[in-house]
């Protein structure tokens, strides 16, 4: 016997399907967000819930956008009508050529930085997967929702750059439409470079020569169009002298390529699969092994996927090498600040940029996410004194990295050197290393480094006397955080050796 469905059956089992559809995604979205949300109460170790840790984020992401925006708007519209009254067209330039700057960074962090492992390098996949979340519904919260926030940024940002200062002329059209279209540029290439790394499995960013080379070459591009369009900033007439020229051209071959990006992302869309990145963890093949213990630190400082950082670090040393290189017709810069207080400045900014480098380093590779190997290491027979000095050289090697680039980079752009950036650079990472050792902040859920307030304020503490500078002279100064410098070293050596020996070893069953 047959029975008859009616047209109005079909499309309502239909309807009744694709909201059960949604409302299934939906709630694999919320238990992502949760999840998530748990894993920072749990790394920062807050006494909140779920729900009021939500309900703080929310409410203090609220404030620090109307904050930002305050003091932002504020201290534009100060500068517009104050000392840049006048030259509001080579303003918009230079704020042109910031945003550039921006968006070309951020989009390299998503391809160099550990950003590329937030879905294909957690700890957590495999949790994921035996839940039956959809890796689609990952990639979205663990992937494209950070990256949007970021992007939102800078989009948000150059937007109150351009109310600020507008003005009905050719040259402010001319700029929005430039930065309109470097902005989408950035978010396309930021959506693909997600969905990319998130469909391939996680390998690490070695320090190969063709890394280099187009980290060096890149750097390049990018000084040379900057030596090309600072000259031309201080005019009146746009970005060059017949900014119609070009500018059509440069917007099209911006949306050809935004459009390449998109057709590119959805394939990387359609090709997410568990499988794919299960299947390609387990191709590590088989390595030799490695006889020099010294040769085994460095391996395994940079094997893990967490341990790139330092290749980051190198290849954004390159990068910006090459743009002061490649920028070198306008070099060097001509400061108003006297050799002095330029000094001061150039050891400020190596402290602050060694700050911002050093920790993410010493959360994923630092004493409180390795020493547990070296421990075994020790156990077996490797001396504590060759697992501490190997430790310690890669470590102040790092801090030295830093403070070098400050320092060739201030010898390139004002042609002024400044040997206690790179002092400043030592001192910041030996004091990481010290307040590691002396706060002990547990551990997060894949081996690395939780965040932990005593070991901020340990490592503000120990770099205060830095501030000696401003009360000495260029000379002494340096003399000064040479002795500091050493002084850290020895102290992080003997902490990194106490703990090493006194460290309980972890039970594996």
């Amino acid at each position: 016997m047959r029975t008859r469905v009616s047209a109005a059956d079909v499309e309502r089992q239909v309807s009744n399907a694709r909201v059960t559809a949604a409302s299934v995604r939906r709630s694999d979205y919320r238990i992502l967000r949760d999840f998530r949300a748990f894993e920072i109460v749990n790394a920062m170790r807050l006494p909140l819930t779920l729900d009021a840790f939500r309900s703080l984020a929310l409410l203090g992401s609220i404030a620090l956008v109307l904050l930002g925006t305050m003091v932002f708007a504020s201290t534009m519209s100060v500068l517009r009508d104050g000392p840049l009254r006048h030259d509001t067209a080579a303003v918009l330039n230079w704020g042109f050529l910031a945003i550039l700057y921006c968006a070309v960074a951020t989009v390299l962090t998503e391809v160099v930085s550990s950003r590329r492992l937030a879905v294909s390098g957690t700890p957590h996949l495999e949790l994921f997967r035996a839940m039956e979340l959809p890796l689609p519904q990952v990639v979205v919260r663990y992937g494209l929702v950070p990256a949007l926030r970021r992007i939102g940024i800078l989009w948000y940002s150059a937007a109150v750059f351009l109310i600020v200062f507008f003005e009905e002329s050719s040259s402010y059209l001319n700029v929005v439409a430039a930065s309109v279209s470097v902005l989408t540029l950035a978010s396309c290439a930021c959506a693909y470079c997600v969905l990319h790394f998130a469909s391939t499995p996680a390998r690490r960013i070695g320090l190969r020569w063709l890394y280099c080379l187009l980290a060096l070459i890149l750097g390049l591009l990018l000084g040379a169009a900057t030596g090309f369009l600072v000259p031309r900033l201080s005019r009146l007439d746009g970005l060059a002298d017949d900014p119609s020229r070009f500018l059509p051209g440069l917007c099209f071959l911006g949306a050809v390529i935004s459009g390449v990006l998109l057709l590119l992302s959805i394939r990387a869309w359609r090709r997410l699969s568990y499988r794919k990145l299960s299947l390609g963890i387990g191709r590590g093949g088989s390595q030799r092994p490695v006889r020099n213990f010294g040769v085994f630190v460095v391996t395994d400082l940079l094997s893990s996927k967490q341990g790139s950082v330092i290749t980051t670090i190198v290849l954004a040393w390159i990068a910006v090498v090459g743009i002061l290189l490649g920028a070198r017709d306008i070099l060097p810069l001509h400061s108003a600040l006297g050799g002095g207080e330029l000094h001061k400045g150039l050891i400020g900014i190596a402290v602050l940029l060694s700050l911002g480098v050093t920790e993410p380093m010493l959360y994923r590779i630092g004493p409180t996410a390795k020493l547990y190997h070296y421990r075994f290491a020790w156990e077996n027979g490797v001396p504590a004194t060759a697992i501490v000095v190997r430790l310690v050289g890669i470590y102040v090697m790092a801090g030295a990295t830093i403070g070098g680039f400050v320092f060739l980079g201030a010898l390139l752009a004002f042609d002024l050197p400044a040997p206690g950036a790179v002092f400043a650079g030592l001192i910041v990472a030996a004091s990481g290393v010290v307040a590691e050792s002396l706060s002990r902040p547990p551990t997060t859920t894949d081996g690395t480094k939780s965040n932990d307030v005593m070991d901020g304020l340990f490592t503000l503490l120990l770099i205060s006397p830095c501030s000696l500078i401003l009360v000495v002279g260029p000379a002494f100064s340096t003399v000064l955080l040479l002795g500091y410098s050493i002084l850290l070293t020895l102290g992080a050596a003997v902490c990194l050796h106490q703990r090493l020996l006194r460290l309980r070893s972890k039970l594996i069953l």
